[in-house]
């Protein structure tokens, strides 16, 4: 390339972010593309973020691939984050991309890349993963990583990394907090750190804190906590209330969050579906 070309593809990069700053998003799309064509790296990138806010997500693709291409490590993330959820070919696809952009040492994607070897039960791998982006300073690494070792028993660095990232308000090291404070028998304070991560925006944490109370009897409290699950979106949250309710005698409302449950994959909730229907029908 020229330099004169250089500058040129410096110039439109440098109008298309401030563009972008004052909320013209075409004119800033259009001064992009001019730097994209360049080989602006920086502007195949920005110009992909572009498209998404416009709502264009096969020119979005199309550039985070060419930006990808060139050793763009945040493209490659980005590529993968908008393949994820395209079907099995696609998904395939964004884990090829969230390796390569994990080599080169993105901890966003060793991150996710974890989450993947954790979900199909590759757990060293998993953990290699989440100690790589932990080393970055990724928070939800550490806390995934705490929770691996919890499970292997190296119970004291799991509980400092949690204790540090609880500090912070981390919902799921509150959430991780509450569950060893319960069971050591300290349910009061298990209790707070569920109503916190609950709080800092965790769903699981109101079912984990409903459940508590159902366990105490304090049925009330235990319905009002699932309930916040449960209108959060939350399956389990959603299978627990249904529970209780059963319990209380109110099937034909259990049997409608029974249901949602359902039709979110909870195959404990298909399961009581098919109880109540079948009982109903006697």
């Amino acid at each position: 390339m020229s330099r004169r070309g250089w500058f040129s593809g410096d110039k439109w990069f440098k109008q298309g972010v401030a563009l972008a700053k004052q909320g013209r998003l075409e004119e800033a799309r259009d001064a992009y593309l001019r730097a994209a064509e360049s080989d602006s790296v920086n502007a195949q990138y920005n110009l992909a973020l572009i498209y998404i806010d416009l709502g264009d997500r096969d020119n979005a693709i199309l550039w985070f691939r060419r930006a990808a291409a060139a050793g763009d490590a945040g493209a490659m993330h980005s590529l993968a984050l908008h393949l994820a959820d395209g079907g099995r070919k696609a998904a395939g696809e964004a884990l090829h991309w969230y390796s390569e952009a994990s080599v080169r040492g993105h901890a966003p994607s060793q991150y996710n890349l974890a989450l993947h070897y954790q979900a199909t039960g590759e757990l060293p791998l998993a953990e290699r993963h989440f100690e790589q982006a932990a080393k970055q300073g990724h928070l939800d690494a550490k806390v995934s990583l705490a929770g691996l070792w919890l499970g292997r028993g190296r119970k004291r660095e799991s509980e400092e990394i949690l204790r540090r990232a609880a500090a912070k308000k981390h919902p799921g090291a509150l959430d991780f907090m509450g569950k060893l404070a319960q069971e050591r028998g300290d349910t009061e304070q298990a209790a707070g750190f569920y109503a916190r991560s609950h709080a800092a925006g965790f769903s699981g944490a109101a079912v984990n804190l409903g459940l508590l109370y159902e366990e105490q009897q304090r049925v009330t409290e235990a319905e009002e906590w699932l309930r916040k699950a449960a209108d959060a979106g939350n399956a389990g949250g959603m299978y627990a209330l249904g529970r209780l309710l059963v319990g209380l005698d109110r099937s034909d409302e259990a049997l409608v969050w029974f249901r949602k449950a359902a039709a979110l994959g909870y195959e404990n909730a298909r399961h009581a579906v098919r109880v109540i229907t079948a009982r109903e029908k006697k």
